[in-house]
């Protein structure tokens, strides 16, 4: 099974503000790579009508730690 990382990609086109989920297999994603992302998926002609590109990692819920449970009260 491949471990793939995902990311929150936060953005403002023509003045809108909006997000994607990016999965990607390297550890980190840049600004820059996000934003080329960002202008395939919505398949942007005007690059310049992309702004405020923000990057934040969504964090897997299990990856690393336990997995949630109820507390049982007796």
């Amino acid at each position: 099974m491949s471990d793939n990382n995902l990311f929150l990609v936060s953005f403002i086109l023509d003045n809108q503000p909006q997000s994607i989920e990016v999965n990607c297999h390297a550890r980190t994603l840049s600004v820059a790579e996000a934003r080329n992302q960002v202008i395939a998926e919505k398949k942007i002609t005007d690059p310049g009508s992309l702004t405020d590109v923000q990057v934040t990692e969504i964090p897997h819920p299990k990856k690393n730690k336990p997995t949630p449970a109820l507390r049982v009260q007796p």
